[in-house]
């Protein structure tokens, strides 16, 4: 066993589960060293951790910029998610513990600045080829950043064709970003996003919700990829992190 803190960066609806993101901190007189990702998966495939088991291990569900720390068997890095870590299960009442909370002054030591996004020329602006991360000169599959442009956040709902689908209707929640001059779709996986902007979700019949925030060039966002999913790693826009207005 190993117990690691991370500064919560992520807390995205991923199937029933959720997924949990940070970075490593350790703890240097009175302040934080902020160090690698981490991934707090249930499973060595990257499984989901559940809300129920989570708030039971914490006494609560984690808050995006809280210092949680957790007790894990070891690293269980992925080919295209190397950063993923395995929790120490089963998850029993106050195992995880909460260490206090940094603030939004404290993005820019969090904020991460890859010479580029995830960019794939051969694949659309929402997805890469699988095997992608992996290629990468450093691999990852997170990053917080500062988009140098945000162009639309749109949500919607649309009839889903697709034969054998288990629902008629596809719920979309797209945020399009700039990044070193490269456009990228994300789906929005961030609850306490849709909880602030969208907490009724547009029916078939509605028109797209365009979303304006009210200091985009302040905003941080924390991106990942999916794992391979039909050939494809698709971005997720997992955490929003808005400057107080």
């Amino acid at each position: 066993m190993q117990t690691k803190a991370i500064v919560v960066l992520a807390n995205s609806v991923k199937r029933s589960g959720r997924c949990l993101a940070g970075k490593a901190a350790a703890r240097v007189g009175n302040g934080w060293k902020i160090g690698e990702w981490v991934r707090p998966v249930s499973t060595k495939d990257g499984g989901e951790i559940g809300v129920y088991q989570m708030r039971q291990a914490l006494g609560h569900d984690p808050q995006l910029l809280e210092i949680v720390e957790i007790p894990f068997e070891g690293p269980v890095p992925l080919p295209d998610q190397p950063e993923n870590w395995l929790i120490q299960t089963p998850l029993k009442a106050g195992s995880w513990k909460s260490l206090g909370n940094l603030t939004l002054r404290d993005m820019p030591a969090l904020l991460d600045k890859p010479a580029e996004l995830w960019h794939d020329p051969k694949a659309v602006e929402r997805r890469v080829r699988e095997g992608f991360p992996r290629r990468m000169a450093e691999p990852a599959s997170l990053y917080l950043i500062r988009p140098e442009k945000i162009e639309s956040i749109e949500v919607w709902a649309e009839s889903n064709t697709y034969p054998g689908a288990s629902s008629p209707v596809k719920r979309k929640r797209v945020l399009t970003i700039r990044y070193t001059g490269v456009r990228h779709e994300c789906d929005i996986d961030d609850p306490l996003f849709a909880e602030k902007y969208f907490p009724r979700f547009p029916s078939v019949n509605d028109a797209t919700l365009e979303i304006t925030l009210a200091k985009p060039n302040e905003t941080f966002i924390c991106v990942s990829l999916t794992g391979s999913y039909y050939g494809h790693h698709y971005k997720i826009a997992a955490a929003f992190f808005e400057p107080v207005k």
